[in-house]
């Protein structure tokens, strides 16, 4: 979620002792309180489209994409360097090529590894890791969105390759952009979920790694259909939905903490039993409080489309969100400064790993993410170095990772 880039809060006063303006007494160092739950409702692609899409198409695996990278991972500059977490360090770090390092036409939000998808913690015989983005006003197709799959076999040697996300039509015949701002994702099986769009009726739009088509028009800025075969603007693969989760509710509002939530960001919590999916929301109004969900796994890596938990939180900016053994985690993001990472329970809400220092966590992050396989959580910061630089800030885009142990 974009961070407005005007100043949000003023963070340098000591953590746990933060007032938000226009709630009195309302504080991050507030515990959880509990609110009302709200439901989903499950609205499947027709089974005949994707086959069609799929006898029309060379069907690829995941491990075919990851296994054929176009872009390297980098060495992080020092201005990415100085996006990264303060407290706790990172232990694991990569960056992306110029051009994904520096687009004003895509950016980085949720994120997703193979430590959530599969037992192991690999995807086949690959580490893998989802960084999701969204296009922006300047690509023309805003929350168009697109997936870069990083092999991460070798963290020494990571790649990536780009696949477009795509919504068949009734019958499969063609395909659409599918419209997400990808504030967060989370892979289950062959399922990958991610954010939609704020301010509508959908609420999460889920993927299929069983449906990755290899495109066969790699030339024709559009996308669907077209004389040279099917095509998502010149990208060699797209991933097709499978379905599409709405609120019960209606249409979700951004601008209210009591109607229907929009989703801002989600992942994966495998410490239940089933595994479930939490989600946050965020709001640029300090007045406004995020509310987290939790919608445990039913079958075929699908929700049961019920709420069981349902929490108020009284952190602002909620951009992150994580919950492992009853405990959740939410990344506050700052216009001006490092983020914060709040570790959260209905007892208490603490953001210890600062120390003295109110603001330690990455600066402008985004979603979260738990390895399991690893005890690594990872994160992904949004600004540009560019962009960074025109708010007299030093920072970029960084992918990273710090062990939960450390999170407190």
């Amino acid at each position: 979620m974009r961070t407005p880039k005007v100043l949000l809060l003023a963070l340098a006063v000591v953590a746990g002792a933060l007032v938000l303006p226009g709630t009195a007494g309302a504080a991050y160092s507030d515990p959880l309180t509990t609110t009302t739950k709200q439901n989903l409702v499950w609205h499947a692609t027709p089974a005949a489209a994707l086959t069609a899409l799929d006898n029309a198409l060379p069907n690829v695996s995941l491990n075919t994409v990851v296994n054929d990278p176009s872009y390297a991972m980098t060495g992080c500059t020092g201005a990415e360097k100085a996006a990264l977490p303060k407290a706790p360090a990172a232990t694991k770090s990569l960056c992306w090529d110029a051009e994904r390092a520096g687009s004003t036409t895509w950016v980085p939000q949720g994120i997703t590894t193979s430590g959530d998808a599969d037992d192991d913690g690999m995807w086949g015989a690959d580490k893998v890791i989802l960084s999701g983005w969204h296009g922006t006003d300047a690509l023309g197709r805003y929350n168009d969105a697109r997936i870069q799959a990083v092999n991460y076999d070798d963290p020494a040697s990571a790649a990536h390759r780009m696949m477009y996300l795509a919504v068949p039509n009734s019958t499969g015949s063609s395909f659409s952009a599918a419209k997400a701002h990808l504030g967060g994702m989370a892979w289950l099986g062959d399922k990958v979920y991610v954010t939609a769009v704020g301010n509508t009726s959908t609420a999460i739009r889920v993927f299929s790694t069983q449906h990755i088509l290899q495109l066969t028009d790699t030339t024709s800025n559009a996308i669907g259909k077209t004389s040279g075969g099917y095509a998502a603007y010149t990208y060699k693969y797209a991933m097709m939905q499978v379905g599409y989760y709405t609120y019960a509710g209606g249409t979700c509002s951004m601008a209210s903490d009591t109607g229907v939530p929009c989703f801002s960001s989600i992942s994966l919590d495998r410490t239940t039993s089933p595994a479930s999916i939490v989600t946050t929301e965020y709001f640029s109004d300090q007045s406004l409080h995020g509310r987290l969900y939790r919608f445990p796994m039913g079958t075929d890596y699908l929700l049961t489309g019920t709420a069981t938990e349902a929490f108020r939180s009284s952190v602002g900016n909620m951009q992150g969100v994580l919950s492992h053994d009853g405990k959740w985690y939410v990344a506050h993001s700052s216009a001006t400064i490092n983020g914060q990472l709040w570790a959260q329970t209905t007892a208490a809400s603490t953001s210890a790993t600062c120390g003295s220092t109110a603001a330690c966590w990455a600066v402008h992050p985004e979603a979260l993410t738990y390895d399991w396989s690893t005890g690594l959580v990872w994160s992904q910061s949004e600004w540009s170095t560019a962009d960074c630089q025109a708010q007299n800030q030093t920072c970029g885009r960084s992918v990273f990772a710090v062990p939960l142990s450390s999170l407190g």
